[in-house]
Parts: structure tokens; C-alpha cells; sequence
């Protein structure tokens, strides 16, 4: 079978403008991916973005096309000459709702979820009413205009009770948030929303105190397995900075692991067409599980997972799909850290050091410029979590030391 990955910041979506904040996590979940997908025995298609391609990243595609132009016809091209495709892109702006249009209309096999259930999954007013109605604990929430006045906005804030989450309804990742903590912080929560939203309304959310994680589950569109509970190091801001997701590790030990599979299981499996792999954000609280949103494709404790499972996750979305079997049991071993870390200011990157550390153990992602800063995705596995941290320590010490030098 002959497979497209197609990972939109990386693979050309923006290959005219910005380079995202997010190339980081978008490249190491494509190259990633791409080896996953080979190791199951598909030839892999993919592309790649020219300014990343111009340094050889490792990408061990069978054919990897250079993107040079955004108009998306590249992928139009390159979708109709496969059999299937998995997709890589985030909800806002429709992005990857309309990518998954694309393909299913060149008739291609979709090793995700369908448009439907990437439509329904990106509102996350919409979802948060599904979980609800699946008895399911949601945070309190309330749409608000995002042009409305500041007073309306500061009444529903009030009526949800302070601190509150202001979120943009479609957003990927933590762009636009904020946690606002009184009235005379809502208008600069309200600009953050509206220099990266293009809807009209915006979401405004309790905000749920607890333990900030993630369930993977691979779904054959019908029943759900849930393969693991992901910790998520999250850093919610005030309107005036930015925040941030930082990484996590995986597995997390908690004891309410059972409740959050049977609670995800539950809402995924209530989600027409919502198949193959799935995120869902969520908040362990002492005593219950809060679900936050869905995530119809690939996320970042991927990066983790591949690492700790003995079993090849490309493989089991693959059969989900196309066979509809899901695994009977899975098999853990040891924990892995995945985290993005910074680099100081650069205005260029050695194409020696580049290589250097690009195929170094452990770095899913090597240093990729981004407006004069550069960053790169680092994943550390060892037989638990201590001795994990440790050498995700050493390895990032190691690293920035060689760029350095």
C-alpha cells in the first residue's frame, strides 16, 4: 500500500510565510511517523517543506517531495497517487478537516478520523456538550463574542467564577490562552484571543485544579482501546505572556488511570468516525476526571509512547482501519520524557553541528530555525521515570554544550 504522511507545518502548509512555533513537535511527529508507517510495511510518501529540506533532516520516507509553493497543490497531487493518507494538522482554521475533504474526495483511505468527526471534535464547546451528555465531568463553560463588548465578557467570567480559562474555540496546542484571574485582565485576554482566532465566538472555561494529562486510544471507528495515560507539562499564562506545553512523559501512574480509559473509551466511541489514533485531553483531580477536548490525530506524547510500547502504533491504527481489529493487550516497558528545549538567539545554523545533532540518540527533532530562535525535540527512555529524567538532563546538557562549541 502506498501511504501519504503528510504533516502540514513541516510539509509545506507555511512554506510562504512564518515558519510555525510548532515545527519542532510537527517535524518529530512526522519523522516519527514515517519510520512507524515503514516498519508496518507500507511505502511511505511524504513531503517537506524546502527551507527545513535544505538540511538533509533525517526522514527515511521512500519518496520525499520538496515543497516550494503553499497553494496546496502538491498535496492534491501527491494524494491522489496513493492509496491512503495520514494526516498531521492542526483544527484551527479548518486545516485538517479540510485536508481529510481533500483526500477522501481523491478517494483516498483515510488512517484517521473522518471529516465529520474532526468537524465535531475541533468545536470545543460542541465536544465539551457531548462528553456532558455522556455523563461525563466537563468544566463549567460559556461561548462569548469575540467582538462583543468587554462588560458581556466579564459577565460570563464572573458567572463561571475566577480564575477562568480563555480559550480559542478551534486552537491547536496552547495558542491564544489565557488564565485570567480577575475582571481588569479580560480585555488583554481578549486581544490574545483575537490576534490568532478568526471565529466569532471564543471559549471561556473553568479552570479545573489537578494533575494536567492525556489518554492515547486507537480507535477502529466503533470500539476504542485505550494504550496509555500521558502527563502533560502544561504552563497556562496570564493575557500577558504566552503559554506554554512543554513536553511530558509516559506512562503516568495514577489511580485514576481505569477511571480516565473508561471515561475516554466512553466518549470516543460515542464520536462517529472518530478512528485510528486519538488524544484526549483531560485534568485528574483528587477525586474525578475532568475531561477537557479532542485531538483527532496524532499528538505529541506519541512521541513518548513509540518508545515505551514494544508494540508499533503505525501498525495497530493501520489494522483498525483497515481490518477493524484492535489490540487485546499491549505491552509497556520503562517510561520516556519528550520535551522541547530551547536554544539562545541564532541567526544561523552550522550545517555541521546541524547533522551533528540531528542523528544523535534521543533527538526526535534536530534545531530548526524560527524567528531568530531555534529549538529542538528531545525524548529520553529508561526503566523508569527518575532515571529518565536524568538522562533527558544529561543529554540536553551534552547537546547545547556541541552547538556551543
Amino acid at each position: 500500500m502506498k501511504l501519504l504522511v503528510f504533516e502540514f507545518f513541516s510539509g509545506g502548509g507555511f512554506v510562504q510565510g512564518e515558519i510555525s512555533g510548532l515545527i519542532g513537535e510537527a517535524y518529530a511527529m512526522l519523522r516519527c511517523a514515517v519510520e512507524d508507517f515503514r516498519k508496518a510495511g507500507l511505502e511511505v510518501y511524504t513531503t517537506l517543506d524546502h527551507r527545513i529540506a535544505q538540511f538533509d533532516p533525517p526522514l527515511r520516507a521512500n519518496r520525499v517531495e520538496v515543497v516550494y509553493s503553499s497553494d496546496l497543490s502538491f498535496f492534491r497531487e501527491m494524494v491522489g497517487a496513493v492509496d491512503a493518507a495520514f494526516l498531521i494538522a492542526p483544527e484551527t482554521d479548518n486545516i485538517l478537516y479540510s485536508l481529510a475533504s481533500e483526500a477522501v474526495k481523491a478517494g483516498a483511505n483515510l488512517l484517521g478520523p473522518l471529516p465529520s468527526a474532526i468537524e465535531l471534535t475541533t468545536d470545543k464547546s460542541k465536544l465539551l456538550g457531548i462528553a456532558k451528555k455522556l455523563g461525563l465531568k466537563v468544566p463549567k463553560h460559556r461561548l462569548a463574542k469575540i467582538n462583543g463588548s468587554t462588560a458581556s465578557v466579564e459577565k460570563i467570567a464572573g458567572s463561571i467564577g475566577y480564575p477562568v480559562v480563555f480559550k480559542v474555540l478551534d486552537g491547536a496546542g496552547s495558542e491564544g490562552m489565557s488564565l485570567v484571574s480577575n475582571y481588569e485582565e479580560v480585555p488583554k485576554a481578549i486581544e490574545k484571543i483575537r490576534k490568532v482566532s478568526g471565529n466569532e465566538t471564543f471559549l471561556l472555561e473553568e479552570y479545573v485544579e489537578g494533575v494536567d494529562a492525556s489518554v492515547s486510544l486507537v480507535s477502529n471507528g466503533e470500539r476504542a482501546f485505550p494504550l496509555s495515560l500521558n502527563f502533560q507539562s502544561m504552563n497556562i499564562m496570564s493575557p500577558d505572556k504566552e503559554s506554554k506545553y512543554e513536553g511530558g512523559y509516559v506512562p503516568l501512574k495514577h489511580r485514576l488511570k481505569e477511571t480516565a480509559f473508561e471515561a475516554t473509551k466512553n466518549l470516543v466511541e460515542n464520536i462517529e468516525g472518530l478512528q485510528g489514533y486519538v488524544g484526549v485531553d483531560l485534568i485528574l483531580s483528587p477525586d474525578d476526571v475532568t475531561i477537557l477536548e479532542v485531538n483527532p490525530r496524532l499528538t505529541t506524547s506519541y512521541l513518548g509512547l513509540r518508545r515505551v510500547l514494544k508494540q508499533n502504533i503505525a501498525d495497530m491504527i493501520y489494522k483498525a482501519i483497515t481490518s477493524r481489529a484492535l489490540p487485546s493487550k499491549i505491552d509497556i516497558g520503562g517510561c520516556a520524557y519528550f520535551k522541547k528545549v530551547d536554544l539562545p538567539s541564532s541567526s544561523e545554523m552550522d550545517l555541521n553541528k546541524f547533522k551533528k545533532v540531528a542523528n544523535r540518540e534521543g533527538v526526535a527533532a534536530p534545531p530548526l530555525l524560527v524567528k531568530g530562535k531555534s529549538h529542538f525535540i528531545l525524548v529520553a527512555h529508561s526503566k523508569n521515570k527518575e532515571l529518565a529524567k536524568v538522562k533527558m538532563e544529561k543529554m540536553k546538557k551534552e547537546i547545547i554544550k556541541d552547538l556551543k562549541s
